[in-house]
């Protein structure tokens, strides 16, 4: 089962919403999508606007494949179940208040995550995932590794 969610921001992430739906139609997996405020009208995919907190980590919990909106919430929570996560990251101003590409183009560089940067890619990098080497960031060593990759940075 793939799970993904376009969080809780009360701004639209229609571009995430039709990929999903698209993808949903070409694999046999089911997908669940957890659509916030962002209105689609699904096909393929199934859907649900908000649930809570236990429910959420329920699915994060089942899911074989986790497609995430761009936000630090659902992420790490992920991460700290050792998941494989794909973020789209929404872009600024039209999709969130500020630039959610710099983060996962960091956590993409650490193999943590797998980031979409184009939505057309999709596809590509859902076959990728199927045997990527994710990276795991835990409580307790994400600060030594991210303050590392910054020192090579600087």
């Amino acid at each position: 089962m793939i799970f993904a969610s376009l969080g809780t921001m009360n701004m639209a992430f229609t571009r995430m919403a039709k990929v999903l739906d698209e993808y949903a139609s070409t694999i046999n997996d089911r997908v669940i999508v957890q659509t916030g405020y962002t209105r689609y009208p699904y096909r393929y995919a199934k859907s649900f606007s908000f649930c809570t907190k236990n429910e959420m980590q329920e699915y994060i919990q089942r899911a074989d494949f986790l497609i995430l909106q761009g936000g630090w919430g659902a992420i790490s929570e992920a991460m700290e179940q050792g998941k494989r996560i794909i973020v789209i990251p929404r872009h600024n101003k039209t999709e969130h208040i500020h630039d959610q590409f710099q983060l996962i183009r960091k956590l993409d560089s650490l193999e943590c995550v797998l980031g979409v940067f184009d939505e057309k890619d999709l596809p590509q990098i859902m076959e990728k995932a199927k045997t990527f080497e994710f990276k795991q960031l835990k409580k307790g060593n994400a600060e030594n590794l991210i303050r590392s990759k910054l020192n090579e940075w600087l």
